[in-house]
């Protein structure tokens, strides 16, 4: 970067030390201040960013629309915010850069947090995204979600709306409309509807939800985001988010501080899928990692079971380098715990214990199956030749 250029740069966020504002405006900024609305936006958002250092967040600040996703974006800021040390705590470190119009009631705006240390040290941390929007003679912020995706399609499958600007694939739609009335069902809940956002990697997930660039985010592309608000982003642009959504559905029965999630995360491979797409941008199924495991147990004829499980070791690289061998295997267990001892056998499996999760998750295996570490290979081998008949 040139220096001359830097210096001016910094110079806006450290230079201004005097500036009572909470957040200070770029001169390139385009805001008329005998304008009514332009004052408005500029003295709430000073207002917001004030109580956010605080440690505060007051929800008048936020609009009606996508409000939990607002207020979750907020609150992710107020964390960061509070961890700041006093001398990081009174630097101008927020800035806003645009603002335009709209429509008469809403203006689109953002705003960059600096790292600021010294002259050669300043680090961009986030620019976000927000709608400015006057309601009731108020402003409030929100994300630009609805604003991002006004041009894109929507295609209704069962109880789930699909936003898309390409084709949907409806097969996979339909598949995930069933995983949701199916694990609601063995939960005994009811299928709940959801907005489902077609997205191509996890960097436009963050742009929708408010987030320009993230310095901590940078470069992760393959994730997924939900269910938030029965909103939920795809895992590069695939229609079934069933891993989460068992996930979303055993956190409203369960409490987060017993859910073992060894077990959470064998079910969610086997009632829903493996979460990530493989290079060809389908969904990895349970029965496909499976028949993997297999495949790599007849050309590695030394390999244990109990060792792949315990080591979690890497075998599913050629389809996607997240993909759990642990999980695989838990889920081969569970669909034996679910067919000997029902619903009341996975939910005891599902508590066994957030801490020392291995040793919990063994103590309820060897409780409902009699597997234990001694016998795991044996059995689980077992449990693996007959896994087609099980299903």
């Amino acid at each position: 970067m040139n220096k001359a250029f830097f210096f001016l740069f910094f110079s806006l966020f450290i230079g201004q030390s005097q500036a009572q504002q909470a957040v200070i405006r770029s001169p390139f900024v385009k805001m008329d201040t005998t304008n009514t609305i332009h004052q408005q936006i500029s003295e709430t958002l000073d207002s917001l960013f004030t109580q956010i250092s605080t440690g505060k967040l007051d929800e008048q600040y936020i609009s009606s629309d996508h409000r939990q996703m607002t207020y979750s974006l907020l609150k992710s800021l107020q964390r960061y915010e509070v961890k700041k040390d006093s001398v990081a705590s009174a630097l101008n470190d927020k800035q806003l850069i645009q603002l335009y119009p709209i429509n008469d009631d809403q203006y689109s705006l953002s705003v960059t947090y600096m790292r600021p240390r010294k002259e050669t040290d300043a680090t961009l941390l986030y620019i976000l995204h927000l709608m400015a929007t006057k309601e009731q003679g108020v402003i409030r912020f929100g994300v630009p979600l609805d604003y991002l995706t006004r041009h894109w399609a929507t295609t209704k499958i069962g109880k789930t709306t699909y936003y898309h600007r390409n084709k949907l694939n409806t097969k996979r739609a339909q598949i995930f409309n069933q995983k949701n009335e199916d694990i609601a069902t063995r939960f005994g809940l009811e299928a709940e509807a959801f907005d489902f956002y077609l997205c191509d990697d996890y960097q436009e997930i963050l742009k929708l939800r408010g987030i320009q660039y993230s310095a901590t985010l940078n470069g992760r592309y393959r994730d997924g985001y939900g269910v938030v608000d029965s909103k939920i982003f795809a895992i590069m642009n695939n229609e079934d988010f069933s891993h989460d959504l068992f996930h979303y559905y055993s956190g409203k029965i369960n409490e987060r501080a017993n859910r073992n999630w060894i077990t959470e995360e064998g079910l969610a491979y086997s009632w829903g899928n493996a979460y990530y797409t493989d290079p060809n941008g389908e969904m990895i199924t349970h029965p496909r990692l499976v028949e993997e495991l297999k495949a790599y147990l007849t050309d590695n004829q030394e390999a244990s079971l109990w060792q792949l499980f315990e080591a979690n070791t890497k075998i599913f690289n050629h389809l996607a380098p997240e993909i759990s061998v642990r999980s695989t295997i838990s889920g081969i267990i569970a669909n034996e715990v679910e067919r000997q001892k029902g619903m009341k056998g996975i939910q005891q499996l599902i508590n066994s214990g957030r801490k020392d999760r291995v040793n919990s998750y063994m103590k309820a295996v060897e409780d409902l199956l009699g597997i234990n570490r001694d016998n795991f290979d044996e059995r689980v081998s077992y449990l693996l030749d007959k896994y087609e008949l099980n299903r």
